[in-house]
Formats: C-alpha cells, sequence, structure tokens
C-alpha cells in the first residue's frame, strides 16, 4: 500500500497520445512562432559561467555572470537602424546564432565579440513575453519595465539622469537628443500592447473579486437559462424514490410515456425489387454474383476464406452497374449476420463499401468517392502519409467492411491503387494486401484512363508496384444488356470496342455510323458539345454564352492572402490568374446559361464534380459598392440531386439548389480563393461525361487523334461534327467513340 501511495503521490497518469509522443520522443507541442522571454527587473535571478571559467579568471574580475537577450541588445551594432531599435523589436524580430549558425552569409555580428544575430523570417516575428508590475504598488519596476522594453538604450544608465532620478520622473519628462521620452515609449508599446491596459484591469479585477460566475450570462443568456432548467431537473430526479431500478446502460427498457417507437431506418430498395434485379441477371453476370455470396457464407460460417480479387470488365450497357448493385444488396445482407454485428457493431456502419474515383460515377452507385472516404491526400507521390489523428475516426466507421468496390477502375491510377493498398493496411492493422479487404473493382479498361500521364492498372511498368498483374482474376460480361432490342446494333458494338487501327470497317458499320455525321452548321446549339481539349471548349462556351445572352453578370474570384503585420486575410486589390485547377478567375451567370458544378460539395447528395444544371435565379445585394452575388440557383438536370441544398431562401416558394461560394487555396503559395464552384457548360471533355446518360450529344474528332486512350460515349442520337467518314478510318481513336451510340456517355 505504501507503494502504491508513493506512486499516485510522486507520479501522473498520461494519456496513450502522450505516451507515444514520450517513448518516441516527439515534441509534444509545435508553435508557428517562437517565444521569447525577455527580463527587466533589476533583481532577477542569474545564472553564473561555467565553474572551469571561473577558476581560471582573475580574482577581482566581476563579470562572472552569463550574457543574455539585454546583454546582446545592449552591444548590437551602431548602424542608424539598430540605433532607432528598442529592446522589444531586437527579441521580436532577431534570434541569437550559436556554434556552426554563426557562419551564415546573413550572420550580423555584434560588438565586444558577443556573438552573432540574425533577423528571423519575413512575417513571423517571435512573441515576446516579459513580467508586469502594477503602476500603483511598484511604480519603479513598472515604469523601468516600459524603458526596458521600448526606449532604445545602450545600458542602465541611459533610461535615467541625475535631473530626472527616477524611472518614472524620466519617462513623464525626460529627454534624449531633442526627443520626448514618452512619445517614443508610448510609439513603440502600441506595436506589442496593443491591449495593454485592457488585460491589466482584467488581471487586476481577478485578483481582487476573483472569477466571475456569472460572466458567460452576458454572452449567451439562453445557454444559461438552459443551463439553470436542467440543474432544477436533476435535483427533482435526486428526490425520487431510493428504490428505484437503476437504469442498466446494456439492456435499457424505455419508460417513456410516449409510445414513440425508435427510428429504424428502411431499406433502399424493397424486397421485391431486389428479386427482380436478381432474376435479371444474365449466366455470366450471375456467376460472379454467385461467387461473392458464396464466399460471404464462408465468412459468416467461420470458415474464414481467403480475401478475393476480381475485376468485372465490359463495354457500355453490359450491365456492370446492375451487377455493381445486386452484389452490394446480397453481400451487405450475408455479412450483417456476422457476430460483430450482432453483438456489438452498429448496423448503419457498412459491411461492403461502394466507391468509384469521380462523384458522377460514386452518386450513380449511390457510394462515395476514393478520395472523400479514405481520406487520401490531393498529392500521391511518395513517401506515403498516414492519417495520423484522423485514424481513430477512420478506423471505427470502416472497421467492419469486408469488401470494398471500385467502379470506373479505368481511371484509377497506380499511384492512387497502391494509396489504397496502404490505406487500407493503417486501418484495418493488417499487412496483407489491402489490409485483408476483398476487392471488387469494375470498370472497362478501352474508356477513359487516368488523368494526366499516369498509365491504367493494365499496363505493366517495370520499378512501379504492381498489384494488378499479381493478384485480380477478370470477369468478362459480353452481352449488351441496354440493346437487347437492336441486336444489329449490339453487334457493332462489340466489333468497335476492340478494334486495332489498321482494321477496316466493314461496310454495314461504316453505313451506320456516317448516319451520325453532321455539318457543324447543322448542329443544335442547344444539346451539350463535346470536345478533347479544355481550349476548345472554353472557346466554345464563350462564344455561346455571348451569343445567346445579353445580359450577363461577370463574377470575379475574391483572392486574399495574410497581412503579416496583422495576421489577417486581405482582399488583394489585383486579382492572382489562376490555373486550370483552382477555381475560376471569372464565371459568366445569366438565366438560362447551362453551368456544371466542378467540386465535390456531397457526394451522397449528387452534387459532385460534373454535375450539370441551368442558372435560373441570381441572388445578389448591394452594400455601399457594386452589385455582389450571394447565391446562384440552379435547376439541375438530375431531379433527385441536391436535396439539401434547396430552399435556402426564407420565404421563397422554389425548389431551385442554391450553390454558395466556397473557399480554397490556390497554387500561389499564401493565397486562398472565393469563388462559385461552377463553370459554363455549353461543351466539355470527354472526361467529364464519363459514366453520364443523355438524349443527344455534339461530339467534335477535330483533335481527338491526339489523345493516348479516348472513349467517347455517344449519346442516344448523336450529332458529329469536324467528322468524315474517311477520319473514322484514320485509328483507333476514331473507331472508339461510335461504339458507344444509343448508349450511356
Amino acid at each position: 500500500m505504501k507503494q502504491i501511495m508513493q506512486a499516485y503521490a510522486k507520479h501522473r497518469e498520461v494519456s496513450a497520445q502522450e505516451s507515444v509522443a514520450r517513448t518516441c520522443s516527439l515534441p509534444l507541442k509545435k508553435c508557428s512562432r517562437s517565444v521569447v522571454f525577455i527580463q527587466t527587473d533589476d533583481d532577477a535571478l542569474k545564472m553564473s559561467l561555467p565553474m572551469s571559467r571561473l577558476q581560471s579568471m582573475a580574482p577581482d574580475d566581476e563579470n562572472v555572470w552569463m550574457s543574455g537577450l539585454p546583454e546582446k541588445y545592449a552591444n548590437r551594432p551602431r548602424t542608424p537602424e539598430f540605433e532607432r531599435m528598442c529592446l522589444a523589436e531586437f527579441a521580436s524580430e532577431y534570434r541569437i546564432l550559436y556554434s556552426r549558425q554563426t557562419e551564415s552569409k546573413n550572420a550580423i555580428p555584434l560588438l565586444n565579440n558577443m556573438g552573432y544575430i540574425q533577423k528571423r523570417t519575413r512575417g513571423k516575428p517571435a512573441i515576446i513575453r516579459y513580467p508586469r508590475f502594477s503602476e500603483k504598488k511598484q511604480p519603479e519596476k513598472f515604469y523601468s519595465r516600459l524603458l526596458k522594453l521600448y526606449f532604445p538604450h545602450r545600458s542602465n544608465d541611459d533610461l535615467k539622469n541625475t535631473k530626472y532620478p527616477t524611472s518614472e520622473q524620466f519617462y513623464k519628462s525626460g529627454g534624449k537628443h531633442g526627443f520626448a521620452v514618452r512619445p517614443i515609449v508610448t510609439f513603440n508599446k502600441k506595436r506589442y500592447e496593443s491591449h495593454g491596459k485592457t488585460m491589466e484591469r482584467a488581471l487586476e479585477q481577478i485578483e481582487q473579486q476573483g472569477p466571475l460566475i456569472n460572466a458567460w450570462n452576458t454572452f449567451a443568456p439562453e445557454v444559461e437559462v438552459d443551463r439553470l432548467e436542467c440543474v432544477a431537473q436533476r435535483q427533482s430526479r435526486h428526490d425520487t424514490d431510493e428504490n428505484e431500478m437503476d437504469i442498466v446502460p446494456d439492456y435499457q427498457v424505455s419508460g417513456s410515456s410516449s409510445g414513440a417507437m425508435p427510428a429504424i431506418i428502411a431499406p433502399k430498395l424493397s424486397p421485391d425489387f431486389v428479386r427482380k434485379m436478381y432474376q435479371s441477371l444474365n449466366e455470366t453476370q450471375a456467376s460472379i454474383f454467385y461467387a461473392v455470396r458464396e464466399w460471404c457464407f464462408k465468412l459468416v460460417w467461420g470458415h474464414c476464406p481467403e480475401q478475393f480479387f476480381y475485376f468485372v470488365s465490359g463495354g457500355a450497357g453490359c450491365g456492370k452497374s446492375h451487377v455493381i448493385k445486386c452484389i452490394y444488396e446480397e453481400a451487405t445482407k450475408i455479412l450483417h449476420q456476422l457476430p460483430r454485428f450482432r453483438d456489438q457493431a452498429d448496423m448503419s456502419y457498412p459491411a461492403v463499401l461502394l466507391t468509384a474515383f469521380t462523384g458522377t460515377a460514386a452518386f450513380n452507385i449511390s457510394g462515395k468517392t476514393l478520395h472523400s472516404l479514405l481520406k487520401l491526400p490531393k498529392s500521391l507521390k511518395p513517401p506515403y502519409q498516414g492519417l495520423g489523428n484522423a485514424l481513430d475516426e477512420v478506423r471505427a466507421s470502416l472497421s467492419n467492411a469486408e469488401i470494398l468496390v471500385i467502379d470506373e477502375i479505368s481511371m484509377v491510377s497506380k499511384d492512387l491503387f497502391a494509396y489504397i493498398h496502404w490505406r487500407l493496411q493503417q486501418i484495418k492493422g493488417n499487412k496483407k494486401p489491402f489490409g485483408g479487404m476483398s476487392i471488387l473493382a469494375v470498370g472497362d479498361f478501352y474508356q477513359l484512363p487516368p488523368l494526366g500521364k499516369a498509365k491504367p492498372l493494365c499496363v505493366y511498368e517495370d520499378n512501379v508496384l504492381d498489384l494488378w498483374k499479381d493478384y485480380f482474376h477478370m470477369v468478362n460480361l459480353r452481352e449488351i444488356m441496354r440493346q437487347k432490342d437492336d441486336h444489329s446494333f449490339a453487334e457493332v458494338l462489340n466489333r468497335i470496342r476492340v478494334k486495332e487501327k489498321t482494321d477496316s470497317l466493314e461496310a454495314n458499320d461504316k453505313a451506320l455510323l456516317t448516319q451520325a455525321i453532321h455539318d457543324i452548321k447543322d448542329c443544335p446549339s442547344n444539346v451539350l458539345h463535346i470536345y478533347a481539349t479544355n481550349k476548345e471548349v472554353d472557346k466554345h462556351n464563350s462564344a455561346t454564352v455571348t451569343a445567346l445572352h445579353s445580359d450577363i453578370i461577370n463574377i470575379q474570384a475574391e483572392d486574399y492572402r495574410k497581412d503579416p503585420r496583422t495576421g489577417e486575410m486581405v482582399l488583394l486589390a489585383d486579382m492572382m490568374k489562376g490555373n486550370k485547377r483552382d477555381l475560376p478567375d471569372n464565371i459568366q451567370a445569366a438565366p438560362g446559361v447551362r453551368v456544371m458544378i466542378i467540386r465535390n460539395l456531397d457526394v451522397e447528395d449528387g452534387l459532385v464534380n460534373g454535375t450539370f444544371g441551368t442558372i435560373t435565379n441570381i441572388v445578389t445585394t448591394t452594400q455601399d459598392g457594386p452589385k455582389t452575388v450571394n447565391l446562384i440557383g440552379l435547376t439541375l438536370d438530375n431531379q433527385h440531386s441536391g436535396q439539401k441544398f434547396r430552399r435556402k431562401i426564407q420565404g421563397s416558394s422554389d425548389n431551385l439548389v442554391y450553390i454558395e461560394k466556397c473557399e480554397e487555396s490556390t497554387s500561389k503559395k499564401g493565397v486562398l480563393r472565393r469563388q462559385f464552384p461552377m463553370k459554363l457548360a455549353f461543351a466539355c471533355t470527354a472526361h467529364k461525361v464519363q459514366g453520364m446518360t443523355m438524349e443527344s450529344a455534339v461530339v467534335c474528332l477535330k483533335r481527338v487523334l491526339n489523345l493516348e486512350w479516348p472513349m467517347l460515349h455517344s449519346a442516344a442520337q448523336p450529332h458529329l461534327k469536324d467528322c468524315t467518314s474517311q477520319t473514322l478510318m484514320k485509328g483507333k481513336s476514331m473507331l472508339i467513340l461510335p461504339s458507344q451510340m444509343h448508349s450511356k456517355i
């Protein structure tokens, strides 16, 4: 018992995080600014020189104390800049150099061999601390502190003289070189003690009266009323019968008299609808469906099956999304029978994760993007960046997941795939591939490739981590389900999808495809135009909005940068020119203009990068200047999207989706931009329409031959411009485009 008591008396409990930090010698705190303490009291403790140096000094030598910041300041260079500098500015703007730091080219030598100093980083002055004294109780120390901190001097003799022997007299009436002392001190003090008087009064009030119990009442009186009501209710509960049954947290019988039952979330799909989905599977679709189903049953029965890696491929219209929905419904139902779900797990946590690279594809399968689900960074360059403090949160939400479904796998690069592998290993705490989770990859490598110069997963590269070749097994869906009633066109789709550039088109196929070729003058202007490059898209959008709309409002981006003096974000007078990844520099808005959202605002709600809509309402305000746009009301093409963003205007009866400005950092360091996350969408590139369905589209093939792996899924009634029957024969890039006519883009 004595040892236990001593342990409690001489030790303290520490958290797991602090234990790890101390074990790994990690700093327990970090500051963006250095903190410097300035001693201004003459009676303060001092540190003597080491004993080895004291023994070698003369007995009558009085320089036995180690030099500090005040001594360094007294020996600053004799230049006009340093002559006018006070001690507070010296400590805040300059740092003392030691050992090898003195060899820096920016090192400034001090007088009398007192060492070297160097100016701190621009915009990051040190925070100064100093002792505080009461003006009434200790006037001499109070005014001495002011003079030492804010009046330029070389020694303490400069702060007093025979005419004004005290610090108070010298501060109020003294002067130097024809200048009064008080204005100089006041000017320098404002830079470092802008709220000094207020803080001193607050400290004196706390010392005299103690902390104010009801101080928060003046800030939040409603909260105080709620607190008092809770206290009254708690007291009334304590006065109840002492024999009242205790509430057991693990098994609590509801004593509510309201009769309300706990909320039960209904399934997304009815059992009859799910049954019809299963019955509509063809033979190949059913094979992968039952393979996953059998694996789930083995896991529930405790047979510990090996994780699977399946790749479901096939052209557009082969029912890949249909297979995903069927597998998700069945696997979720089976895996919820696992003991951990029955005993302790929250049923709201998913057993099957539905993901995709783009927000549009994720919304189509009711999933999330890979970046949002796994908290992936924007830059995927090595080394691997762990989750850090977010690990516990992500691990709690994904700990019960067993299967990861990745749609549109063709757009996933090898760097992203490796990051998914490492992230799942970290989340699951398992060194198996992908943390022991089973992977179902779905997509078509004949479709759009990863962005930039990245190669698809199916292309082998030396010296690159290849998780695809070593693990995944392919299941190819050949039967086109979407065009069951048009066998001739379905056969054309299958033939063109796998054609090489040296193969020629059959006469019947050529005749069918040339029906979609039109002159540019005959193409309707109100139909989405699809181009190969962003330059062509911007040109068409600018020309169309100018031709169709006269009441255009130009919405300029607002760029902010932190003021190094005040630390506040200041609006720049001239807007910075952003690159293609930043929010747009300017948006041309008017009722009836077609736009596209360019950020994933809410994937679950359908407001994703690539959502199309039409501007219907523009909410503006006018305050001391030009008109400012606050909200833009959109009529989305998909009426089921944006339910959370509707009816944002009080009193308005419309059902529009209102978009606000968002803030994000730009490619320019330290610049923050505020702008609406949208751009004109009379035209777009092929990447933006991946996974979308529309009635008709105008597809320009003018520059498609310059692309490496283009895949344009045309619409039900496409209009192709800048294309002839001869260009359809020139290469694979031309042949792939018509392969999806009358199908999903």
